[in-house]
């Protein structure tokens, strides 16, 4: 796999699944535009990809949910390269909630970050895309037998961006974009930290979910992530590419 002279945008970059494509990204050549909302862990990050190969990323400290930040993703990195080559919709959220909770904010919440922000990137996307024949990567998630109470949010997104994907594939195949999705199992991200779960809890989960009692690395997903994006296949388009462990249960 070869990125030299690719621009690639890779949302959720400060950390997780995103930094790790980023890294990689970087060590083959690519030319970066990073998003992350923690200023250290994104500078952190910047600076590893920097010294990979001694080209310098564009950084955005931004809340895609925010008014104008998609817009501001795009224009940016037009600035700085002239064109955009790859789209990894890396950024996501995960908080519990159920039809019980009288919340329908937390609900909007996850949509916005988890559906809203792929969709509208990839909208802004398209006519640079169209310009390279580039390609989208977007990050969904394994596809549980049964889904935990609390989960119903966080499963209609993910659920929804697997779907966008198929269809935007299909829309877009015409102008030469392939659209393709990456599907993680239970890996070691933030997202995972921060589950209100105590270590014996959080191993007997990873215990009833994974057949091989392990939890998957983000660098094993990037791998995935940049295999996807590259040209090794060019005819994978609207796949949903599954790399869970054979997880079987949530």
């Amino acid at each position: 796999m070869d990125f030299t002279n690719k621009v690639v945008i890779v949302t959720g970059a400060s950390s997780g699944i995103g930094a790790a494509s980023a890294l990689l990204f970087a060590k083959y050549g690519a030319k970066l535009t990073l998003i992350g909302r923690d200023k250290e862990r994104l500078n952190n990050i910047t600076e590893k990809c920097f010294n990979a190969r001694g080209i310098k990323p564009v950084a955005l400290r931004l809340d895609l949910t925010e008014a104008g930040s998609c817009e501001a993703v795009i224009t940016k990195t037009i600035a700085a390269f002239n064109k955009i080559d790859v789209l990894v919709n890396c950024a996501g959220k995960f908080t519990l909630g159920s039809l019980f909770d009288d919340n329908i904010e937390a609900f909007d919440d996850m949509m916005s970050i988890n559906l809203r922000v792929p969709y509208k990137l990839i909208q802004l996307a398209v006519p640079y895309l169209a310009k390279t024949k580039g390609n989208v990567v977007n990050l969904t998630t394994t596809k549980f037998t049964r889904v935990r109470h609390g989960f119903m949010a966080y499963s209609i997104a993910k659920s929804g961006l697997e779907k966008m994907t198929r269809i935007a594939a299909i829309e877009l195949a015409s102008e030469g974009i392939r659209v393709n999705a990456v599907q993680p199992g239970l890996t070691r991200t933030n997202i995972l930290s921060n589950l209100a779960m105590s270590e014996e809890e959080r191993k007997g989960t990873y215990e009833r979910i994974s057949c091989n009692l392990k939890v998957i690395e983000p660098e094993e997903v990037a791998k995935m992530v940049l295999f996807v994006a590259s040209e090794v296949c060019p005819n994978l388009n609207g796949a949903d590419m599954a790399l869970d462990g054979a997880t079987s249960f949530m």
